[in-house]
């Protein structure tokens, strides 16, 4: 199928959209544990809140993506991210909190369902994806910037609400633009299939590894920073740094899709995620610790669109393509609580260790993968 230039546009603002509070997450603990009273894993469990509430729209959207106009969907979502967002800042109560939080997943959730199904079904899903992240992850490093260092200080939770809120009814209305109808590709049978064969799951699990090392680090990297004693004034455009880098990593992966294969550019990606982790485990200044979490983001924004594009490979249908949004979001979830955990027993090295060894599997479940779709 052809995808016109509105519905790319759409599924561009989309994916920006449900970026927006993975992009404030980092500011959002900080500020849970400096001045809300919270635990390391507390606050961390609130990253994980959202993070689930996302996984659950990505993994039901099996169901409804297929079922609902993607449009009224995208709509709803957009009301019910901005509504949520207005009532963080005037809750009291971590429980009233988490609740908040999830509904904001939800919605970020929905969001990204429907932009990797369109990514999915060009002509070169890795080209897609890739030029997905370099669009919103620019985006959202300048909107993080903005918000680490003017809006958060100055304004806290209420003023980075209002603002995150404001944009994503911009972003949203984005939606405008998509078709009526929802779903293009199915299967032959008609029928609901929830169980994926092997080698999408093992695609999925590469994905679920990738994402929580990544989610376990950026939750937590202001108080790394903080923790190393860097100043906070150096610390947000350090994180903002990040999210540029992802954009830098897509556009490495962009110029090399059609040219070096999959295996060895999936490799070197995970490679340079384990340097870019055991570098942040040793920080002897304020330029290691920039350049440590550049190289996460780099790394990160190579290889995410190599596994995208490879499960969208294999999966013929695109019926499956919708559950990479609930893989990151698995993963992410568990990152920022287990982060916490190993945060606060054994401090911010075991934390990185965790992350490392999350790596690492995603990289043989990757490996495997790509050995699979080859014997196919």
């Amino acid at each position: 199928m052809t995808i016109s230039n509105k519905t790319n546009a759409a599924a561009l603002g989309l994916y920006t959209a449900g970026g927006l509070f993975w992009a404030f997450l980092p500011f959002f603990v900080g500020m849970n544990v400096a001045s809300g009273g919270l635990s390391q894993a507390q606050a961390g469990s609130l990253g994980s809140g959202y993070l689930a509430g996302f996984s659950i729209a990505s993994l039901t959207a099996l169901w409804w993506a297929s079922r609902f106009s993607w449009r009224g969907l995208a709509l709803l979502a957009t009301l019910v991210a901005v509504s949520a967002l207005l009532l963080l800042a005037r809750v009291d109560g971590y429980a009233a909190s988490l609740a908040i939080v999830c509904a904001i997943g939800v919605a970020m959730g929905t969001f990204w369902s429907i932009a990797y199904r369109i990514f999915s079904e060009s002509a070169s899903p890795e080209r897609s994806f890739a030029i997905g992240i370099v669009v919103s992850y620019t985006m959202l490093a300048l909107i993080s910037f903005a918000v680490g260092r003017y809006i958060a200080p100055r304004f806290e939770l209420l003023g980075a609400s209002v603002f995150l809120g404001g944009l994503i009814l911009l972003l949203g209305m984005l939606a405008l633009l998509l078709p009526r109808s929802g779903a293009t590709r199915e299967s032959g049978t008609g029928e609901l299939v929830w169980l994926p064969p092997l080698p999408i799951l093992l695609a999925l699990l590469g994905i679920v590894g990738s994402g929580f090392a990544f989610a376990a680090v950026w939750a937590f990297a202001e108080r790394i920073g903080a923790d190393a004693g860097l100043d906070a004034a150096r610390i947000s455009p350090v994180i903002a740094s990040n999210l540029l880098a992802s954009a830098l990593g897509s556009v490495a992966a962009t110029l090399l899709a059609a040219r070096a294969g999959r295996t060895l550019p999936l490799l070197a990606g995970m490679a340079l995620l384990l340097v870019a982790l055991l570098a942040l485990a040793r920080l002897p200044g304020f330029w290691s610790y920039a350049a440590a979490l550049a190289g996460l983001g780099f790394a990160i924004g190579f290889v995410l669109p190599y596994q995208m594009g490879n499960l969208a490979a294999l999966d013929g249908s695109g019926r499956f393509v919708v559950l990479i949004a609930a893989a990151q979001g698995i993963g992410s979830a568990l990152g920022p609580w287990l982060g916490g955990i190993a945060a606060d027993a054994g401090g911010f090295g075991l934390l990185i260790a965790i992350a490392a060894l999350a790596v690492l599997v995603s990289a043989f479940a990757t490996l495997a993968t790509l050995r699979a779709g080859a014997a196919s």
